[in-house]
């Protein structure tokens, strides 16, 4: 145990690690007694984590749609230049 506590760094780690655990105790205390706080910043993560996703989707939804356009802006213009191709003499 001395030769753990005369090295800084693993006196350091430990340190990290305690307070790592404590924090996490206290959270899930809070969230177990209904604290308003601790749910009110799980809340604000939750919606940071779900909102960036969200805005992805919705992003995708739009460029997908965006490609629809655009096929079915190109499908008959397609068909138009086949068929003056047929109609025009060469």
């Amino acid at each position: 145990m001395n030769e753990l506590l005369a090295n800084p760094k693993a006196l350091l780690a430990l340190l990290c690690v305690g307070a790592l655990v404590l924090s996490f105790n206290l959270i899930l205390f809070g969230l177990l007694r209904g604290d308003k706080s601790v749910q009110e910043e799980v809340s604000k993560w939750g919606r940071a984590m779900g909102g960036g996703q969200e805005g992805r989707r919705r992003q995708e939804a739009q460029l997908d749609e965006l490609h629809r356009a655009v096929a079915h802006l190109k499908a008959p213009q397609a068909d138009e230049d086949t068929e003056k191709k047929r109609i025009t003499p060469s």
